[in-house]
């Protein structure tokens, strides 16, 4: 008995919410997404190549203008590729990790919102 009570005690404790699941699976999916379509540029540590690649780690770009830049590019001075392979939860997900990672916001940036941000681009 004592055995089930210690068991069912590890077990109350550790539960985790519907919305800590979400922000690792996120995150947990964003790295590896990362990883794929951004890290050769921007770097493990999103810190770029000096002026070819700019530094990731500290930028002031809302999460919708990530979103917006990540599908649709940037021409001109500071190109950047863009990615329309990438889905509104692949960009959900890459946003977060990246919050997560250098904005230190552990928050989920939910698919709607990302959808959303993507029709609103141009």
């Amino acid at each position: 008995m004592k055995y089930i009570l210690l068991l069912f005690a590890s077990f109350f404790f550790s539960c985790t919410s519907k919305e800590e699941i979400l922000q690792q699976q996120y995150s947990v999916e964003g790295m590896a997404l990362y990883q794929t379509h951004c890290e050769n540029c921007h770097q493990a540590d999103g810190a770029g190549l000096r002026n070819l690649y700019p530094s990731i780690q500290k930028t002031q770009l809302s999460p919708e203008a990530l979103a917006c830049l990540m599908r649709y590019g940037k021409k001109g001075n500071g190109y950047m590729p863009a990615n329309a392979k990438l889905q509104a939860l692949d960009i959900a997900e890459l946003v977060t990790y990246m919050r997560e990672k250098w904005g230190n916001k552990k928050q989920v940036f939910p698919t709607d919102s990302a959808k959303i941000a993507l029709q609103n681009c141009r």
